[in-house]
């Protein structure tokens, strides 16, 4: 062996790279409820774990520490809308042979006569068609469609997948006469990341009847699902890489909203955006001690107008809006009797907060913007209304005759960047109602936003990693023994082999003087995860 090495030098910035085919798992073994681990979950890495297949669950199940007997909270949450699926999850398919009239609104499994499909109750007993490596296969007993659905996935792959007419007429020809229960079903579960991949791993009688609108996954029935209460507090399996906080950078020279925004795009990303009150305390550690006034984020005034909510939840589409509501009187809404109505956010009302209790009434008259900051003092904050049966929830503790404020606003505001979670830290009585159409954050005050004027000069904070940074990357070839992770070996090739480089920075440096702005530029090696710069490249690497 002649001692050669091949070796990576990478210069300042950061490098990631993943090969992997299949979702990270990550096993929090916290107890939150539902809607708490998925904020968690969204917040340190993508969402709530999503599960595809068998061994999507198996994964799942392998992840959960050793002696937890309990269930676990995963990404499907009831919605407010019914798709016709099919049982392993394929959605690619929109071949359909309905019978004259059909689909009717009874019955949620779907059997075939003859090649003729019709939806029917799924507790019906029917024979059923399985499909396998051999194809399909016609079953003479007589189960609940679950309970066919479970025997084909036990003996073979599946309930029966319908691609085209070929194959609609092939489970046609198997028998005669009779009415066949296939893998179709009408669906109104949805992952909490919108993925359209509808799985579904039910354990025996589920899902019920029931309001229960969260799924867990237990970790000793084989994986299985069922329907529970939201605010059932459990650990729960996030997915995703972990997400390292957004890199900002605190700007000290007092510009206009503009400018400093024009200055953030040019060597960053762009002015700060913010979603979450964890956020908001990292941008007031960014700011210089004894600076006590307020910094530009990348908030501003829009020409559109969203209805949104509280928390930042823009996922949810669900309304309920009164007999010719909304008709711009105010933007904040009231709920009377789960109907809802637009109204000035100055009015006094009484609210709902929502927390790990769930929904509580508060009968205390306040405006929609104090009512917020009261709920998330003293719970979480004003509620998130997702579906009808949420709606029904918190229409249940309301009293007879009387508007309450919750989570649901009119907002024009919008983030430089065009980002879309639409989280809002005001300060009261804020924002106000004056034509300033930007948004600065105190350095004092918890953070909080005001609207001031975008032509008024402050310091701002930035997002982004420097654009002004380059990476290097240099292959060396080096016979006999190398000791080139040596430290003063390292800082000699960087003053001896990268001359030129060095000699660029100084003029740069130089010039940036001249135009009397500070500079920190300067050349580093590039570490990998086990501490050392260079890494010898194996012959049979690409």
């Amino acid at each position: 062996m002649d001692g050669r090495l091949f070796v990576l030098l990478l210069l300042s910035g950061l490098f990631w790279n993943s090969s992997g085919l299949t979702r990270p798992y990550h096993y929090i073994n916290t107890a939150m409820s539902w809607s708490e681990a998925q904020s968690y979950c969204r917040e340190r890495f993508t969402d709530l774990a999503t599960v595809d297949s068998i061994d999507d669950v198996n994964r799942l199940i392998n992840k959960v520490d050793a002696g937890y007997s309990g269930s676990v909270w995963i990404g499907l949450k009831k919605g407010t809308l019914k798709h016709w699926i099919w049982s392993n999850g394929d959605n690619t398919t929109q071949y359909y042979n309905w019978g004259s009239g059909k689909p009717v609104l009874v019955g949620d499994c779907v059997a075939t006569m003859d090649g003729v499909w019709a939806n029917i109750p799924c507790n019906f007993g029917r024979y059923y068609v399985c499909y396998g490596n051999s194809g399909y296969t016609l079953v003479k007993n007589p189960l609940t469609w679950a309970e066919a659905r479970s025997y084909c996935r036990q003996f073979y792959t599946d309930l029966a997948f319908i691609h085209n007419w070929q194959e609609n007429v092939q489970v046609a020809s198997l028998i005669s006469g009779w009415s066949l229960w296939f893998g179709m079903f009408a669906d109104s579960w949805e992952w909490s990341d919108q993925w359209d991949l509808r799985y579904r791993h039910w354990a025996a009688g589920q899902p019920s009847m029931t309001a229960d609108t969260c799924v867990g996954m237990s970790t000793t029935n084989s994986g299985k699902w069922s329907q529970q209460s939201c605010d059932v507090l459990q650990p729960f399996i996030c997915y995703g890489g972990t997400k390292t906080p957004q890199v900002t950078e605190y700007i000290n020279t007092a510009m206009s909203w503009s400018e400093a925004q024009s200055y953030c795009r040019e060597r960053f990303t762009d002015l700060a955006t913010v979603d979450s009150t964890d956020d908001v305390n990292r941008l007031i550690n960014k700011v210089d001690a004894g600076y006590s006034g307020s910094v530009w984020i990348g908030l501003k005034k829009g020409t559109l107008k969203h209805w949104i909510w509280s928390n930042g939840d823009n996922t949810t589409q669900y309304y309920n809006w009164g007999s010719g509501q909304p008709k711009g009187d105010g933007d904040c809404v009231t709920t009377f009797s789960g109907v809802w109505y637009d109204a000035p956010c100055i009015y006094t009302r009484h609210f709902v907060c929502y927390g790990n209790s769930g929904y509580t009434l508060v009968q205390r008259a306040k405006t929609w913007s104090d009512a917020r900051s009261y709920c998330r003092q003293h719970h979480t904050d004003l509620p998130t209304v997702h579906n009808l049966e949420e709606n029904n929830q918190m229409k249940k503790i309301l009293l007879s005759g009387w508007h309450f404020w919750f989570g649901l606003f009119l907002d024009s505001w919008e983030w430089s960047d065009q980002w879309d979670l639409r989280f809002r830290h005001w300060a009261a009585d804020q924002p106000s109602m004056t034509a300033d159409a930007c948004v600065g954050m105190s350095a004092t005050d918890s953070g909080k936003w005001s609207q001031e004027r975008c032509d008024r000069p402050k310091p701002f904070i930035c997002y982004g990693d420097d654009k002004r940074q380059q990476i290097v990357r240099l292959k060396v070839t080096c016979n006999g023994k190398c000791t080139l992770n040596d430290h003063s070996l390292q800082t000699a090739i960087l003053k001896e082999v990268l001359f030129d480089i060095y000699l660029l920075v100084f003029q740069i440096n130089e010039k940036l003087k001249d135009m009397r702005l500070e500079s920190d530029s300067t050349i580093s090696w590039r570490k990998g995860e086990d501490g050392e710069v260079f890494h010898q490249e194996n012959n049979h690497d690409e």
